[in-house]
């Protein structure tokens, strides 16, 4: 009895794991095949999405992709395909056709427009009548820009003072024929001689005008003082003037007068009758204290001042560093002035230098017509 109730019991436990084994198998065969099936919808639905892009492609190669994944892909991707795009295919299709005809039938408008119509240049709307084409017009420009620039020029002023005292040494400036500036003193020997004498040889001519100086001189008998009250000093410079009778002299400088210069007051008498004869006034800078440039500017007198003694020292070759210095200083400002005297050799020196400005910018002028370039620099 034990051995049957054995038997039955091990036929049931056999059965429940083959029912065991079969749904274990059915379970993995439908996990299986469930897995497979979304595997294969997503796949599907990329190649969807993959065939709708290369489908909207607008060039030609595009089209051919797609008919290869139509192809390829089931039924029913490919009836919703050609559903979609067969619109979309027969537009990339004809689009080709009008892009070649441009690019064919472009280069005949364009070859028209560079022979029929030159550019022109017009740099007058009221003269269109001489217009003529762009590349001849551009020539003229080019020309003128090849053209060697003008080399710039430097002017000096040189005034030789003291002039009519030593009729040796003034003679031997008046033998220099060039544009200098000659000042005469007004107590100097045969003045209206040599006055003529210096106009003839091409100077300008000026009154070298004593004033008095700081330290003990020699004063001359008409020098214009400090202590003067201003009638005085007005009636003195006319006395001066009028031993230049006939001369047409178009300005003035000191002689001396370190002391008379730094007056302002005194110097304001002596402008105010330049003023009134037009004259102008060089600053010979015997003092650093001269009141000469703003009481000239006050007055509206004309005015420029000194920028170097050449003869201190009667020496030919530091006259001739002195002329140098003269040019340096021209070349930094566009001009300078320099004050000589009737010396052997300043005269030789003076001589030696003017043979030197063929071959440089430097430009000799009368003192008059450096301070009308000054003050059209000035403007």
């Amino acid at each position: 009895m034990k051995k049957k109730d054995k038997i039955p019991e091990a036929k049931s436990s056999l059965f429940f794991k083959i029912v065991l084994f079969a749904v274990f198998v059915c379970a993995f065969v439908f996990v299986w095949f469930a897995g497979y099936v979304m595997a294969d919808t997503n796949f599907q639905r990329a190649r969807e999405k993959t065939s709708v892009v290369i489908a909207m492609e607008p060039q030609a190669p595009a089209v051919f992709d797609v008919a290869e994944v139509i192809e390829v892909r089931s039924e029913p991707a490919v009836e919703v395909i050609e559903a979609q795009f067969e619109p979309m295919v027969e537009v990339v299709a004809v689009q080709p056709e009008p892009v070649v005809e441009v690019v064919e039938e472009q280069p005949e408008p364009v070859v028209e427009v560079v022979e029929e119509q030159p550019v022109y240049i017009v740099e007058d709307i009221e003269q269109t009548e001489s217009l003529e084409p762009a590349q001849t017009l551009s020539q003229e420009p080019l020309q003128e820009a090849a053209l060697p620039a003008e080399p710039k020029v430097f002017y000096v002023a040189v005034v030789i003072d003291d002039m009519g005292i030593s009729p040796k040494h003034t003679k031997e400036i008046l033998s220099v024929h060039a544009p200098i500036t000659t000042a005469f003193l007004t107590y100097g020997n045969n003045l209206h001689t040599f006055i003529k004498e210096s106009t003839n040889a091409g100077h300008e001519v000026i009154m070298h005008t004593p004033m008095e100086p700081e330290g003990p001189a020699d004063l001359a008998p008409d020098t214009l003082k400090v202590s003067m009250t201003d009638e005085q000093i007005k009636t003195a410079f006319l006395n001066m003037l009028s031993k230049f009778d006939g001369v047409y002299i178009k300005g003035i400088n000191n002689h001396m007068g370190s002391l008379f210069t730094e007056s302002a007051e005194k110097l304001d008498v002596l402008m105010s009758v330049l003023k009134e004869k037009n004259m102008y006034f060089l600053d010979s800078k015997t003092s650093k204290y001269s009141q000469g440039a703003n009481i000239a500017a006050m007055e509206g007198v004309d005015y420029i001042a000194r920028d170097v003694f050449l003869d201190n020292d009667n020496d030919y070759e530091k006259i001739l560093k002195q002329f140098k210095k003269t040019e340096n200083i021209a070349r930094n400002k566009g001009f300078a002035v320099a004050i000589g005297h009737p010396k052997s050799q300043t005269f030789a020196a003076l001589k030696n230098w003017l043979q030197t400005l063929d071959d440089q910018s430097i430009k000799l002028v009368h003192l008059n017509k450096l301070i009308a370039l000054k003050k059209a620099s000035e403007k």
